[in-house]
């Protein structure tokens, strides 16, 4: 079932609001296993700070390794050597679901720490060859080219084996989630829904005029 009958499906039946936990959480989990799911493809934002006092927005868009409802997070990688690492210390972080084709949106809010180790360990050996091309520069993400060509990525084509070599700048980044904010443009009439996660997990949802 997509995404947008599944959810038309809950808002048809009498407990839709008590259905809407478990069915984000579902998506999710479907947006993390399948490169054809709507939520595949989400946009990560940080606040980069600018001095003291100011604070700029920073987004990117990343792909959704895994979604865990029992620890209330969801993964995506990054290279440990990537400006927005410095971001995520101490800081609110948001990720952004839309699709088009479904008129729905998913905003999720909370904390994002880095995980290395064994757990990094088993991701980067399910990571394919051309992802792990990636994390194979020589030069950091973001590193300023003093030329009028884009930089030379060759050297990035290489065999399983040596791809190995890029495991040390491979990290998880996981985002605990405190918000989730849906709304579904629906051409009847907007609807919207927030849950919001007490820190002993328990989940308050309810509807939002939209």
């Amino acid at each position: 079932m997509g995404l947008r009958s599944a959810f038309d499906l809950l808002l048809g039946s009498e407990d839709s609001l008590q259905g809407m936990e478990d069915l984000i959480w579902q998506s999710l989990l479907g947006g993390a296993s399948s490169k054809k799911h709507p939520w595949n493809e989400g946009t990560f934002s940080t606040a980069a700070m600018d001095g003291p006092d100011r604070a700029r927005p920073k987004s990117r868009t990343v792909i959704l390794r895994k979604a865990d409802r029992s620890t209330l997070s969801v993964d995506f990688h990054t290279d440990i050597r990537s400006a927005k690492i410095d971001q995520l210390e101490n800081q609110d972080v948001c990720w952004l679901f839309y699709a088009t084709v479904t008129k729905m949106q998913l905003r999720l809010e909370g904390s994002a720490t880095i995980i290395d180790g064994a757990e990094a360990d088993r991701a980067w050996a399910q990571t394919s060859l051309g992802s792990r091309s990636a994390y194979l520069s020589l030069a950091p993400p973001g590193t300023v080219v003093p030329d009028q060509h884009p930089p030379d990525t060759s050297d990035r084509s290489v065999s399983s084996l040596e791809s190995e070599r890029g495991r040390v700048n491979f990290r998880i980044v996981r985002t605990f989630v405190t918000t989730a904010d849906w709304l579904y443009l629906k051409r009847e009439g907007h609807v919207r829904a927030r849950l919001n996660y007490q820190d002993s997990g328990k989940c308050d949802c309810c509807w939002l005029v939209p």
